[in-house]
């Protein structure tokens, strides 16, 4: 399947996250390498760089609030970024705003990968439902998210572009935490 090549633990409950023995991957690793016989008539691609070189991304007021608004507010932001930094090969946002997270760390490791190979996303393929949102007994939320990844393709730094990635759609929960610099994703876990 194209977006869960290392897949995320399946569990379809109401528990909190837990560590699975299996990691996510929202993107397909199978086409990593652009097809050198498709063109592009695209305008060029955006300029990527290796971690830590980026700008981390502005949070919205909204997603700075203390309140389960805010959580939710952050998980929306948080999550399209995660898919920005497929478009952008940049993962500087993806692990400021992170904490000991598999997911995340696996998210940030492919926008370097992409940087170093010189390819990026065609656009960013995530959209987002925030399905709902719970306290925890840790000051945390258990938001559970409907993410849509749309058809997209790895287009290469010179224009050629990869075959499609197929679309798709998973039920992610993510364990979401204050910390002294705001909230952070500490956990995300596959549920459907």
């Amino acid at each position: 399947m194209a977006v869960l090549t290392g897949g995320l633990a399946a569990c379809g409950d109401d528990s909190e996250p837990q560590e699975s023995t299996t990691t996510a991957s929202p993107i397909d690793r199978s086409t990593d390498s652009p097809s050198s016989s498709e063109s592009s008539s695209s305008s060029g691609s955006e300029t990527s760089s290796a971690s830590g070189e980026g700008k981390v991304a502005k949070l919205p007021e909204e997603a700075q609030a203390k309140t389960k608004e805010g959580a939710i507010a952050f998980n929306e932001w948080y999550l399209t970024q995660v898919g920005e930094s497929l478009k952008t090969a940049d993962s500087t946002t993806v692990r400021a705003y992170s904490s000991d997270c598999a997911f995340c760390d696996e998210i940030a490791k492919t926008a370097d990968q992409f940087a170093k190979d010189g390819i990026t996303a065609d656009k960013n393929p995530y959209s987002l439902q925030v399905q709902s949102a719970k306290a925890r007994t840790d000051s945390g939320y258990r938001v559970e998210v409907l993410l849509n990844i749309s058809e997209y393709r790895k287009v290469a730094s010179d224009g050629r572009r990869g075959p499609a990635v197929k679309p798709s759609s998973i039920t992610l929960v993510t364990n979401t935490k204050q910390s002294a610099e705001g909230w952070r994703i500490h956990e995300v876990v596959r549920t459907k």
